[in-house]
């Protein structure tokens, strides 16, 4: 997972964001349904609830990152 996640970064590498906006959409979403596939088959393997997981997460995030600190702010959460 972590090398097609290499591929799609490569994809955006030294890029300006015009640049970046110009990146083939085939090409994107190749290396993302690569990740996907790789990320589908580690839950499925495990049984994890992939809807449960991703809440879960949601959740911590909200926590650890509550929108009236982190919202426009680049400090990391626990500087907050």
């Amino acid at each position: 997972m972590g090398i097609e996640a290499a591929e799609l970064n490569e994809l955006f590498l030294w890029k300006t964001i015009d640049q970046a906006e110009h990146v083939d959409k085939e090409k994107i979403t190749d290396e993302l349904a690569d990740i996907f596939i790789y990320g589908i088959m580690l839950a499925h393997k495990q049984r994890f609830d992939i809807e449960e997981i991703i809440i879960n997460k949601m959740k911590k995030n909200g926590e650890k990152y509550p929108v009236e600190k982190a919202k426009g702010n680049a400090t990391k959460n626990t500087d907050f």
